[in-house]
């Protein structure tokens, strides 16, 4: 016989659980990266710092909502998946700006003839971005775990949000990296724009199913408030 859903869930991290863990280990990344941003010139860090803020106001958010879901009533399941729509809503206009910023920057500093990234901010930021890679590697993970157990737009969203996360990580340590390599030749001026232009594509190719997801979610709801009640 084998066991119930229930049953093999026993054990696993709610997602309201995943949202407060993802919440609380964001925090002092966000801090430190505010920190490396202050003390670099590089492009890639305040993308990165653009990034991190985004993604923390969606956190908050997915916590609350998360939280809500789990703990509301039969009576209150319609606000509880609208809450987890406008979630979804919010996450992709979080990721659509984040990709947007990110661009624009990245073109403004490319047509200024790149700026060589230093300061003592850019090796923080490198073993940072590091450590948040085997983070959220593991949180998307839990992400992931959640949606086989019980497929929904919010955890699909916070896999998209989390693979945005990961790429950027890796990204972003790779081009600090690089530029420290080559640093004081042509080359390392333009590293670190170009890098920013991968991180906006990276996040355009996640933002798309997150925008997707919410499109018809929100149809949904729409179509829902509409219809007359019997």
């Amino acid at each position: 016989m084998q066991p119930s859903r229930t049953t093999r869930s026993s054990g696993e991290p709610t997602a309201a659980q995943t949202a407060r863990l993802a919440v609380v280990a964001g925090t002092p990344g966000l801090l430190l990266t505010a920190y490396a941003a202050a003390t670099s010139t590089s492009l890639t860090i305040r993308a990165d710092l653009a990034l991190t803020l985004m993604d923390m106001l969606v956190l908050v958010t997915v916590a609350i909502v998360a939280g809500g879901r789990k703990n509301a009533g039969a009576g209150r399941k319609r606000q509880a998946a609208l809450a987890e729509t406008l979630a979804n809503a919010l996450a992709a206009l979080g990721m659509c700006l984040s990709m947007a910023i990110v661009a624009s920057i990245a073109v403004q500093r490319i047509a200024a003839g790149g700026v060589e990234p230093h300061g003592q901010g850019v090796f923080v930021a490198m073993n940072l971005n590091l450590a948040y890679a085997v983070v959220n590697f593991w949180i998307l993970r839990q992400w992931k775990a959640r949606n086989r157990l019980a497929a929904s737009a919010l955890a699909r969203a916070q896999i998209c949000l989390f693979s945005d996360k990961l790429s950027s990580n890796l990204l972003i340590a790779a081009s600090l990296a690089t530029a420290m390599i080559w640093q004081g030749t042509t080359i390392a001026r333009f590293i670190d724009p170009v890098a920013g232009l991968l991180i906006a594509t990276m996040t355009a190719r996640w933002t798309i199913p997150v925008v997707r997801d919410a499109v018809r979610s929100l149809r949904r709801e729409f179509r829902r408030a509409r219809k007359p009640v019997a």
